[in-house]
């Protein structure tokens, strides 16, 4: 009994040395800021895992830690905003991550990119040779652009692949040499004419599926999107085996040789594909939902089975009738307020982020929906917490009545509600069920949606 619980001791020891593989320490202008560590498997989807999540203390200093299996695209958020790393097992980084202060005036696609600097990293030099070949790579391309892709002279692609191996010597890693690869092919297909045929017989045909490397992935998007409608099939004979079932369907799509040679990738093509017929008209949504689930029962590779769990973890958030995050926030008065305050009614969300042309014009149609609607639909408005003065001063001025809140450090609500843009609106139905997110801005149909939606 005392050898077995010595034996557990170490066991459990070495669990705990073993399960944070990866440290990062670093330093952010943004002080007492939520910091959170993602890491991507699945970039198909582009859905992460969460690894670890702390918040920057009065200096901006922070810890992050997480386990990885293999080398893996990272992603650190501070706050909402965020920029990538690559993460390796068994590596530190000591970072410095500078988030700018963003003008009033400025729209979301605008804004100035938070940026990252790596003082010392222990991961065998792969970030910094993928990033240095990445700078290399985008320097040929502004400084050649006609010569490359108007000209299409493929001697400045070679041109990029000396100048990798005179300025990033020493590249061990495959995952840098499929980096730099994969972007040597997306210039390619850039200039090829045969449509992506070569790329494809040189890049995928044969090769291994590099699920977790982005250059890869990108390329495979931009390559196989649509592939259902390529000239390798028949569209008639190809809806009749769509509608038949998933048997026929794999049956005809393997009449192209490239899907039968490579049954792996010719999976994730397949999967690729029905995933975007989930957005057509409901019967083709229907059909294509019921192949991605056969195939997730029976696939032999975990990686189809993660991307398609995690497709309908995302096709089903925010989707009509599904529950909608509950969340309790302070009015301008400092009285709680929840969503759940209103689940026998009728709601609109507002997130706001300041005042502008926009939203002032915004509030204005919103105040008439308002007074039309009466008491049917009970608008929220959130705002965020360094812009609730501003708003508080407006609401008294406009003599807006409805419920201003204090979004405060509940800054997830955001990515709750997919909120990317400001003003952003959410329709929700009673039992706080999802009615439409994103729902249109007041002066674009709001009115007219609320009425056919609910009858108001």
């Amino acid at each position: 009994m005392k050898r077995k619980i010595i034996t557990l001791f170490f066991s459990l020891l070495f669990l705990t040395a073993s399960a944070q593989n990866v440290t990062i320490t670093g330093r952010s202008n943004k002080t007492n800021t939520l910091m959170r560590l993602f890491a991507y498997e699945d970039l198909v989807n582009e859905t992460g895992i969460l690894l670890d999540q702390s918040q920057t203390d009065a200096q901006g200093h922070f810890i992050l830690e997480g386990n990885v299996k293999q080398i893996l695209p990272g992603r650190i958020y501070v706050g909402l905003e965020y920029v990538d790393l690559i993460l390796s097992p068994n590596a530190s980084y000591d970072i410095e991550i500078l988030v700018p202060e963003q003008q009033e005036s400025v729209s979301y696609f605008e804004k100035e990119l938070p940026t990252l600097r790596v003082k010392r990293a222990t991961d065998k030099n792969i970030y910094r040779q993928v990033i240095y070949s990445e700078e290399i790579i985008n320097a040929y391309m502004t400084e050649h652009f006609n010569q490359i892709y108007r000209g299409r002279q493929l001697r400045y692609i070679d041109s990029i692949q000396n100048a990798i191996s005179r300025e990033v010597p020493n590249i061990t890693s495959d995952y840098v040499k499929n980096h730099n690869r994969y972007k040597i092919a997306a210039i390619k297909l850039g200039i090829s004419t045969d449509g992506g045929k070569k790329i494809i017989k040189d890049y995928y045909d044969g090769q291994p599926v590099l699920y977790t490397q982005s250059a890869y992935i990108d390329l495979f998007k931009e390559l196989f999107d649509g592939y259902f409608n390529s000239a390798a099939y028949d569209s008639h004979l190809l809806n009749d085996a769509f509608g038949e079932g998933p048997i026929s369907l794999k049956k005809y799509l393997a009449t192209d040789p490239l899907m039968a040679k490579n049954p792996q990738l010719a999976e994730l093509i397949t999967i690729f594909n029905l995933q975007k017929l989930c957005y057509g008209d409901r019967s083709t949504s229907h059909l294509a939902k019921g192949h991605l689930a056969y195939i997730g029962s029976r696939t032999n590779y975990e990686e189809h089975k993660a991307i398609i769990s995690d497709f309908f973890t995302k096709y089903e958030r925010l989707a009509p009738g599904t529950a909608a995050t509950d969340f309790t926030l302070k009015d301008r008065d400092g009285k709680a307020v929840s969503l759940s305050d209103f689940k026998d009614g009728l709601v609109l969300l507002q997130f706001v982020d300041g005042m502008s042309p926009v939203a002032e014009r915004q509030f204005s149609e919103l105040r008439d929906l308002h007074n039309q609607w009466q008491d049917s639909v009970q608008i929220l408005t959130i705002a965020a917490h360094d812009k609730l003065d501003i708003l508080k001063k407006q609401f008294t001025e406009k003599r807006m009545d409805w419920p201003l809140l204090d979004l405060g450090d509940q800054i997830l609500l955001l990515e709750a509600y997919n909120v990317r843009t400001f003003p952003e609106y959410i329709l929700i139905k009673r039992n706080n069920k999802i009615g439409e997110a994103p729902a249109p801005s007041p002066e674009r149909y709001l009115g007219e949606r609320v009425t056919k939606m609910f009858g108001k």
